[in-house]
């Protein structure tokens, strides 16, 4: 039979193992309990994510500079000139007999409202009537027609009344300049009679 003081050391012994695996029984459920809050949290998190929406995003329109948009956007305005496939502003004979013809006195009685060198500059309706398509009484530069629309080249016309200064390579159209006695017309005539021209010779 053991001795009372070897037996009461054994139970104290045995009471003190079960109260630390109870100790450690308790840890390992609190932990795993801790573990499994931590797992549920972070599925919630995980699914609130895979049910947020993303917000669409607008791109900004490209902007110049000074901040205004660089998109151009051209309006037709009636009554506006068409530059059709030329480039040029469209221009009426209305224009050019008004501001060429009467304002040099082209169709003066000495001048060609007398028909001088078989060309009658009467009225606008006649003059139209009298260059447009209409073979010269002469050649100028190799060419025979008055006014060929869209071609400055083809076009008695221009090698008259273009300025002097443009006839460095044809000197052929030097020495018949209109109006008469003049070094043809100034620049901003000029580029009327050029544009009527080149845009078609309209009416």
């Amino acid at each position: 039979m053991p001795r009372p003081a070897a037996l009461a050391l054994a139970l104290a012994c045995t009471a003190l193992q079960c109260t630390t695996t109870d100790k450690d029984s308790s840890a390992g459920s609190s932990s795993d309990a801790a573990s499994s809050s931590t797992t549920a949290a972070a599925s919630s998190d995980t699914g609130g994510a895979s049910q947020t929406e993303t917000a669409p995003t607008t791109q900004p329109e490209p902007t110049g500079g000074d901040g205004s948009s660089s998109v151009t956007t051209t309006v037709g305005t009636a009554g506006t000139s068409d530059t059709g496939d030329t480039g040029v502003a469209a221009v009426s004979f209305t224009e050019v007999y008004e501001q060429v013809i009467l304002a040099n006195g082209c169709n003066a009685g000495y001048c060609h409202g007398g028909g001088a060198g078989g060309l009658e500059l009467t009225d606008e309706a006649t003059s139209y009537a009298n260059l447009v398509e209409v073979k010269a009484a002469a050649m100028l530069c190799d060419q025979s027609v008055r006014v060929v629309p869209g071609s400055l080249a083809e076009s008695i016309l221009w090698y008259r009344v273009r300025p002097a200064a443009l006839d460095a390579m044809t000197p052929c159209a030097t020495d018949s300049k209109m109006p008469k006695g003049s070094m043809g017309l100034g620049d901003a005539e000029a580029q009327l009679v050029s544009d009527w021209i080149v845009g078609g010779a309209l009416e």
